[in-house]
C-alpha cells in the first residue's frame, strides 16, 4: 500500500446544504405516488446522512407500504431533486474552503456519499471542484451505504491507502459511524446541533476550516 494522507468529504451537509431540497424531493415522490406524506422527523429518522435506496425501502417496511415500489419511488425522487438542484441547493463556503485547503497542502481529497453519481457530478460543477477530486463513491455503486464501512473503505482500496491513513468528514451520525468502523479518524461538522449524537468523531466543530482538520492531521 502507498503511504500517504487523504480527506474523504461527505456531500450533502458538509459540502453543500441540499437536505431541504432532497427532503422536499422524497416528500412530493411519496405523495405523487400514493404512499402518503412524510414529515421533517421522520425524514431525519430514517434518511439523513443515508443512501436512498437503503433508506427508503427501510422507510417502506415500517410503514407497512408495499416494497415493490421502491423502484418507482427511487426513480421519482432522483427526478424530483433534479428539478430542485440549481434553484434550491445552495454551497457551503466553510466546506468548500476546507476541501480546497487540503488539496492545496498536498493531501489527496475524495467525495464519499450517499448521493447517486449524477448527483455528485452536478455538485462538483457546480462548485468548480471536479478538478481536484481524486476518488468518488457514490451510494448507487455499493451494496452496503452508510453506517456501514464499505463506502469507505472502497475510497481507500481505491487510492490504494490504508484506511488509517484517510480522515473522512462527515455531518451526520450515519457518516460517522461509517468512517470510524473504517478504521478512519472523522471530523464531524455539527450543522443540526446533534453534538452528542456525533461524539465519536474525533473531532467535532460548528464551522469546518483547515485549522480543525489539520489537528487531525497532526494528531
Amino acid at each position: 500500500m502507498t503511504i500517504g494522507r487523504a480527506v474523504l468529504f461527505d456531500l450533502d451537509g458538509v459540502l453543500i446544504d441540499s437536505e431541504p431540497a432532497h427532503f422536499a424531493a422524497t416528500r412530493a415522490a411519496l405523495e405523487d405516488l400514493g404512499l402518503g406524506t412524510l414529515d421533517e422527523a421522520d425524514y431525519a429518522r430514517w434518511m439523513l446522512g443515508r443512501p436512498d435506496h437503503s433508506a427508503l425501502a427501510e422507510y417502506l417496511a415500517a410503514r407497512g407500504l408495499p416494497a415493490d415500489a421502491l423502484p418507482a419511488l427511487l426513480q421519482r425522487k432522483a427526478t424530483r431533486y433534479a428539478e430542485r438542484f440549481a434553484a434550491d441547493v445552495r454551497p457551503l463556503a466553510d466546506g468548500v474552503e476546507t476541501l480546497r485547503a487540503a488539496h492545496a497542502a498536498g493531501l489527496t481529497v475524495g467525495i464519499v456519499s450517499g448521493a447517486l453519481a449524477s448527483e455528485i457530478v452536478w455538485a462538483t460543477e457546480r462548485l468548480g471542484i471536479g478538478g481536484l477530486i481524486a476518488v468518488v463513491v457514490s451510494g448507487d455503486e455499493v451494496i452496503c451505504g452508510k453506517p456501514d464501512p464499505e463506502p469507505y473503505l472502497l475510497a481507500a482500496r481505491r487510492l490504494g491507502l490504508e484506511p488509517g491513513a484517510c480522515i473522512a468528514v462527515e455531518d451526520a451520525p450515519a457518516g460517522v459511524s461509517a468512517a470510524r468502523a473504517a478504521g478512519m479518524r472523522c471530523l464531524a461538522v455539527d450543522r443540526q446541533g446533534w453534538k452528542k449524537r456525533l461524539a465519536a468523531a474525533d473531532l467535532v466543530v460548528t464551522r469546518l476550516s483547515w485549522e480543525a482538520l489539520s489537528r487531525l492531521l497532526e494528531g
